[in-house]
């Protein structure tokens, strides 16, 4: 593609037409006939890099800074910009032929649930004969096709080539899963969602968004970006979303106890009943716990938003398994991703509603990320679990020590905690634990298959470490 054409919507004036061979934010990522975005940002200053890139070929620079405009005026073609995550977002995907223009998505938001949702849309959509795909936090891809993912929302130069990869393979919807992080860095930029999901707020990402205020309002900006939207009105945050309904420029209805589509009644790996518009829907599923019957009533209404027929709907959801997400790895040992405040007490709230004997649970909290909700997290666990096994967690450039120490702090009864600094000696230690009625909790790394240490990523998987604990178990045995 040509740089003169490339760049026609933005205006931008092109004295020197090269062609155009790919897009990316990344130095490392530069091939020859690449165009290179450096801008600030919240880690590292992109124009520190440029160097790098036109070494590699780059064959023309958009940046922020006038400095580096200045520099390289006359040796390549440079353009500076203002809004260059705007721009990143806009020639993504002008450069991938505006596949999104093409597709209908559907967009989930919230601190907790996302994956879930995103699975449940994603699975429903692909077992009534719609040919869907999905881009989460797990993997990317269509049901034939998965790939494993680096981010919960990939960059823009990235996200609008998944898109251009589903149109070929003849996509009509793709769930996309849309943090926080994703919507306030312009990742999605101007694309328009069908349908979207808000499942809930609550203490996350701190470390980002500094403020509560701030976080909400970088979620709240994916409803101002759909057609239409459902809300979960028993959340606090989704009650005001709600309240905003006339602000936005599509439809939004609520799911929940007292929502547009209202929750009946919902019994743990069976069903969920719904009512919307004076009819009852029996959802079947074989999902546990209350959160997850709010990620399937968001998912439901949201489907039935967008004309799919909720009697359909009824049996879709029948058989959806989330990696990661109270997976069940072993009779009564359950891995989960909740790694804030909120999402491990409603985890470990559902497993205690189920549990005979103890309930046991393993967890610690990220490096270098919001401090803030490691006290939180302890107080949670303590107040539910029997037994609190206090670990690492993907670390980074904290020492373990300091991390655990900032949970303990919301610790009363300290007769219950066991600190083991080893993940994967506090994982065996908690089946060792295990007697029959127990239960084990291994919470905050889900789907994972690594640990950050420092800046490097180790092979790690909680699946794993449980799977070998009990091949161990059975070869004892059968000496």
């Amino acid at each position: 593609m040509r740089l003169s054409f490339l760049l026609k919507p933005l205006n931008f004036s092109v004295e020197r037409d090269v062609e155009v061979k790919g897009i990316t934010e990344n130095s490392k990522e530069v091939l020859p006939g690449f165009i290179f975005f450096a801008y600030k940002g919240f880690q590292a200053d992109g124009n520190q890099f440029v160097k790098e890139a036109l070494e590699k070929g780059a064959c023309a620079v958009f940046t922020d800074s006038r400095e580096t405009y200045n520099n390289l005026k006359s040796k390549v073609p440079v353009f500076f910009t203002s809004k260059p995550r705007e721009h990143l977002a806009l020639l993504s995907a002008r450069f991938y032929g505006n596949p999104q223009k093409r597709l209908s998505l559907i967009g989930v938001t919230g601190t907790n649930g996302k994956t879930t949702t995103a699975y449940l849309i994603f699975n429903a959509l692909n077992s009534l004969g719609e040919r869907a795909g999905i881009v989460g936090t797990v993997e990317w891809g269509t049901a034939s096709e998965k790939f494993p993912s680096r981010m919960t929302t990939p960059s823009p130069t990235e996200f609008f080539k998944m898109l251009s990869f589903f149109e070929k393979r003849g996509v009509k919807w793709v769930v996309c899963e849309v943090s926080s992080h994703a919507l306030e860095l312009k990742r999605v930029f101007n694309v328009t969602f069908d349908g979207a999901v808000f499942t809930n707020l609550s203490r996350d990402h701190l470390d980002f968004h500094k403020t509560m205020e701030n976080y909400f309002l970088a979620k709240e900006r994916l409803l101002f970006q759909s057609k239409h939207s459902v809300v979960n009105v028993d959340d606090f945050y989704g009650k005001v979303l709600f309240g905003l309904r006339a602000a936005f420029p599509g439809r939004v209805a609520s799911f929940g106890f007292k929502g547009n589509y209202r929750m009946l009644e919902f019994k743990d790996g069976k069903f969920l009943k719904l009512e919307h518009n004076g009819r009852v829907y029996k959802i079947e599923t074989n999902l546990i716990g209350t959160f997850n019957a709010y990620n399937l009533a968001g998912a439901f209404s949201v489907l039935s938003e967008l004309g799919i027929s909720g009697k359909e709907l009824e049996g879709a959801f029948k058989k959806v398994k989330v990696p990661g997400r109270l997976e069940e790895v072993y009779p009564n040992v359950f891995v989960d991703y909740a790694h804030a405040p909120d999402a491990l007490e409603k985890v470990l709230k559902s497993l205690k509603g189920r549990t005979k004997g103890r309930l046991i649970v393993v967890f610690g909290a990220g490096g270098n990320r919001d401090r803030g909700k490691r006290r939180l997290m302890g107080k949670v666990a303590s107040s539910i679990a029997d037994v609190v096994i206090v670990t690492s967690d993907n670390p980074r450039d904290e020492p373990v020590e300091k991390i655990v120490s900032d949970i303990l702090e919301g610790i009363e009864r300290k007769d219950k905690v066991i600190v083991e600094f080893s993940r994967r000696l506090a994982i065996n230690l908690s089946l060792s634990m295990k007697g029959e009625g127990d239960t084990v909790l291994i919470a905050g790394k889900g789907h994972e298959n690594y640990q950050i240490i420092g800046k490097v990523k180790v092979p790690f998987s909680d699946r794993k470490v449980v799977e070998e604990f009990y091949e161990r178990k059975r070869a004892e045995f059968n000496r």
